[in-house]
């Protein structure tokens, strides 16, 4: 069973309250200036993400957007999902970003935001495409009523508007004011939360890109904190720029130009000093440069005494993987399992990538026994 039509025709709300009322599962289309598809078991929603789009990841793009990780974090995460093959929650789930109860809520607060968009478009057209084949490989953490959503949905468009006016401007910044313990307990989760981090001075663009909640509930939780005086909003200070007088930007500027030479001839000194005294200390007993003819004996080649560079790569390499085997066992220690790949190691802080780069050009291979308490590290 398949129906489609546009908005102007029949309203999008109907349409998610047929699906509901019939108890139909399958997936709900929607293009405007983009795509959203809705899936439903049964007549309830339990998901917005199509694993067959390869641009648009709803759940992604939310991560982002309210501060559960940062883009930089969200690609590694890309990565390691392309190399596993694995969704992105079997990857949060497995490396312990969230609990299954977080991820939950986060998938939730998610499908809610994604809805009340798409309701909110003046012109779009659905499609409607019956079957539970179109539910195999559909990840999902929830299972939402329609009207519950449409109730929420409709709130949250007509608050909206009046929020707006309120907070007009993302440059308006905002700070908590310091109250005692008793007097925050009546707070709600999210009051408690954004009174949290508003312990300095925030910008509401940042305070949304951190807030780890929908932009409403953000605003909703600024609106109650105004009204119960814990917050303030104060204004933007512009520092000054003093204008220097001319002889002084004069011998300013001088001084910008004999700095560059000044630091060209200190390093070239400090590197004189380095090749001719420190490293021959440094050195290793019996390691020299002697000078060795070649085969047309007419050129001079270096020759190392006793220590070899294949020795010197040997040891580096033994370093190396000393450090990676260190790591995953720290991190072992705290997560109770490893990690899926070393990617993770560097993504949560236990190397550096640096460090990560250089074990990907070594060409050291890392597999996770099936069990996540065992691995396998060998060099090709």
């Amino acid at each position: 069973m398949a129906f489609e039509g546009d908005v102007k025709d029949f309203g999008l709300s109907e349409i998610l309250q047929l699906i509901s009322v019939q108890q139909k599962s399958g997936m709900l289309l929607v293009k405007c200036k983009e795509k959203v598809a809705i899936f439903f078991r049964e007549g309830e929603i339990i998901s917005t993400r199509d694993r067959r789009d390869q641009i648009r990841d709803p759940l992604e793009e939310y991560l982002i957007r309210y501060g559960f990780l940062g883009k930089s974090e969200m690609q590694s995460l890309k990565r390691i999902q392309t190399e596993t093959k694995l969704d992105l929650t079997d990857i949060l789930l497995s490396e312990k970003y969230y609990s299954e109860d977080e991820l939950k809520k986060i998938f939730t607060d998610q499908i809610y935001e994604t809805i009340q968009e798409v309701i909110s478009w003046p012109k779009s057209h659905y499609k409607f495409i019956s079957g539970n084949r179109l539910l195999q490989g559909v990840k999902s953490f929830t299972s939402i009523r329609v009207d519950a959503v449409l109730m929420e949905s409709m709130r949250r468009i007509d608050e909206f508007a009046e929020l707006e006016k309120r907070f007009p401007s993302l440059e308006m910044t905002f700070k908590n004011l310091s109250r005692p313990e008793h007097e925050l307990s009546e707070l709600t989760k999210n009051e408690k939360f954004i009174y949290g981090i508003l312990h300095e001075e925030m910008k509401l663009s940042e305070l949304i890109s951190r807030g780890r909640m929908p932009r409403f509930n953000i605003y909703e939780a600024l609106k109650e904190l105004l009204e119960k005086g814990l917050i303030q909003i104060n204004k933007l200070s512009t520092p000054e720029t003093e204008e220097l007088p001319p002889e002084e930007k004069e011998e300013k500027d001088s001084g910008k130009r004999f700095l560059p030479a000044s630091i060209t001839v200190l390093t070239l000194i400090i590197c004189f000093f380095i090749g001719e005294v420190a490293v021959p200390q440094l050195l290793p007993p019996g390691w020299s440069f002697r000078k060795v003819k070649t085969e047309d004996n007419n050129s001079f080649k270096a020759e190392a005494g006793n220590f070899l560079a294949g020795n010197i790569e040997e040891v580096r390499t033994r370093q190396l993987e000393k450090k990676v085997r260190s790591a995953l066992n720290e991190y072992s220690a705290k997560k109770k399992s490893y990690p899926l790949t070393l990617e993770i190691l560097s993504i949560r802080g236990y190397i550096s990538e640096g460090i990560s780069t250089r074990v990907k050009n070594a060409g050291f291979k890392y597999k996770l026994d099936e069990t996540g308490l065992a691995y396998t590290l060998r060099k090709n």
